[in-house]
């Protein structure tokens, strides 16, 4: 039996392991999930069990700058809903769209609104081109549902607010919160490779304190030579990869706050669903889940650089300290709108054809405080 609804994929990394799972559950064997094992940039990788997502064949081309995938493209097309990347470096989203709208089949397009530049980047118009040929568009936020009508007011919209996980696991635990905690990629635009120098700076060391870097990438082995030269290295942890979300609710639990030195992308929700502040960098091209500093519990730090990283976290730690941040109210947040039950919810809607309460300004009519 041919799926009803299908999502055909660059990647699905692990974080959408409980999203896909809610997902699963709701339509059975009428939704099914294809990608390929790694994307353009080779560190965002599928991450999902075959049970859940079948393999494609993803194929670079053109000096790694588009990409063409092949393998169940008979299920793609046939399916009554398929779900593409918002991604105009994918060539065969741009097939899917168009010969499905030769078809008069239903397809939708999921993913960032505009790339990290912004509206003004070159690749922008293209992505508008892209969401023309589908039937709607699924966002990762709220914030982007007004400039996505202000492109074209007459394209169906949803917001499937991009979470990690289940409701159960989102909620603030006690600690001795003698850690600052750092959890994402390691590759350059992160800006990871000033969190070193910047807490050997800031001496908060001196009064106890840890650096805790979490992921992996390309910086990996040089952040593990500033740490062995760093002369502190018995307050500077580098723990690798870690998907178990019981040993990151561990570390945050034990956590002051959380440093996001360059873009703010999921590591946003994942702190404060865990009931930890943020400090992140100001002037930098967030991912959509900036759209969560609304909430209380974050601050920003500029510019980008080694001294002001040092003194934001110095100060940071102090006020803290001093007024701390109720860590259940942040969690609260996240667990009743940044969950994956949330973003499963957003996803079978889109599906169903369902439209979705969203205010003038893009957000629920049903509003939470801190907005």
């Amino acid at each position: 039996m041919r799926p009803k609804y299908v999502f055909y994929l660059a990647v699905v990394p692990a974080y959408r392991r409980y999203c896909i799972e809610v997902l699963s559950e709701s339509c059975g064997d009428e939704v099914a999930f294809y990608a390929g094992e790694s994307h353009l940039d080779e560190t965002v990788r599928t991450g999902i069990s075959e049970r859940y997502v079948s393999r494609v064949r993803n194929r670079p081309l053109l000096r790694n700058r588009v990409l063409l995938q092949t393998g169940h493209l008979r299920e793609a097309l046939s399916a009554e809903v398929c779900v593409i990347d918002l991604n105009p470096r994918s060539l065969t989203a741009w097939m899917l769209a168009l010969l499905r709208r030769l078809l008069m089949r239903r397809t939708l397009a999921w993913g960032h609104l505009y790339p990290r530049a912004g509206a003004e980047s070159r690749s922008a118009p293209v992505r508008v081109l892209l969401r023309r040929l589908t039937a709607g568009t699924i966002l990762y936020g709220y914030d982007s549902v007004v400039p996505a009508r202000q492109d074209l007011p007459r394209k169906p919209l949803w917001v499937a607010p991009n979470s990690l996980y289940p409701k159960g696991t989102l909620r603030a635990q006690d600690g001795k919160r003698k850690r600052i905690l750092y959890v994402g990629r390691l590759e350059s635009m992160k800006n990871v490779q000033i969190l070193v120098q910047a807490f050997i700076q800031s001496k908060l060391w001196s009064d106890g304190m840890s650096l805790d870097i979490v992921g992996f990438g390309s910086l990996e082995g040089n952040i593990r030579k500033d740490v062995e030269s760093s002369g502190i290295r018995d307050h500077i942890n580098v723990h690798g990869r870690i998907d178990d979300v019981e040993s990151l609710a561990d570390l945050y639990s034990e956590s002051l706050f959380s440093v996001s030195p360059g873009y703010v992308g999921l590591s946003l929700t994942q702190s404060l669903g865990f009931g930890v502040p943020m400090l992140y960098a100001k002037n930098e091209p967030h991912a959509p889940e900036i759209e969560l500093v609304r909430f209380a519990g974050t601050r920003d730090f500029s510019p980008s650089t080694v001294d002001a990283l040092s003194e934001a976290m110095v100060s940071f730690a102090e006020d803290l300290r001093r007024s701390p941040t109720n860590r259940d109210s942040l969690a609260q947040q996240i667990q009743q709108h940044y969950s994956a039950e949330s973003m499963a919810d957003g996803l079978l809607r889109a599906l169903r054809g369902e439209p979705m309460d969203l205010g003038l300004d893009g957000w629920p009519s049903s509003r939470w405080s801190g907005k």
